[in-house]
């Protein structure tokens, strides 16, 4: 039996992983959203704000009840929770959407990641986390101040956490996965920005137009296979492109 953990999974990528996931009966499956992802299945669900501190640390409680006593031979988390916003520019950001934007996009999956590997040591044999990046980590887009520097803020304290597994904890893996352009509602309030907030508008509405975007359950399993595999390493910063192309 393995243990999947995902995060984000109302809607989206992290619906069709767990909706993927949830339809092996191998899995044991840990849904950890804000609502549910109206599937029809065996998975735990855990609701959790993941724009507020109190909401996590209950949630993670909530993980320990659901696992006690369980043995797994892998155990996955994988951080997908997310939010674009604010798409700004830098002088009119509010404070209160920047703190938000961080909280979920940084401090979030970092508590989960630590959350995970107490919780889980000594539960599995081999234990991996992946924290869904983006290319907005490497490439400054406008608009996109938050985002892009909490994703670039992530990929970095993946770096830090894997250095620090690997001395002390080295059942442990943890990388970064970006996975892409996907269709999901996120690309779709991208694509109704206003053009002066985010000047890249017009390229994601032909990325649309012109099927560049990947369904969700598709990168969903292209996901799953990867965990399935060694080739997430500890410490890596992966583009899920280069891996299927390799």
């Amino acid at each position: 039996m393995n243990l999947y953990v995902v995060t984000g999974t109302t809607k989206g990528l992290g619906q069709a992983l767990a909706t993927e996931l949830g339809a092996d009966t191998n899995n044991m499956v840990v849904e950890i959203g804000r609502g549910d992802s109206g599937i029809n299945g065996p998975n735990t669900t855990i609701h959790a704000d993941f724009g507020n501190l109190v909401s996590i640390d209950h949630a993670f409680t909530l993980l320990v009840t659901a696992l006690e006593g369980k043995r797994f031979n892998r155990a996955v988390l994988i951080n997908n929770a997310g939010v674009v916003n604010p798409v700004a520019r830098f002088d009119s950001i509010e404070a209160e959407a920047l703190q938000n934007n961080m909280t979920v996009n940084v401090v979030a999956p970092m508590l989960a990641t630590k959350a995970f590997a107490n919780i889980t040591r000594g539960m599995a044999e081999t234990r991996l986390v992946v924290n869904i990046s983006s290319g907005a980590a490497k490439r400054a887009v406008r608009g996109w101040a938050a985002y892009c520097a909490a994703k670039a803020a992530l990929e970095m304290a993946t770096r830090v956490m894997a250095d620090e597994a690997r001395e002390f904890d080295p059942t442990l893996s943890i990388c970064s996965l970006a996975p892409g352009v996907v269709d999901t509602a996120m690309q779709a309030a991208i694509r109704n920005a206003a053009l002066d907030a985010f000047p890249e508008r017009e390229k994601f509405r032909q990325m649309k137009e012109t099927g560049v975007l990947r369904d969700p359950l598709a990168v969903a399993r292209d996901i799953i296979s990867l965990c399935n595999t060694e080739r997430l390493a500890n410490g890596g910063n992966y583009d899920i492109r280069e891996l299927l192309h390799a």
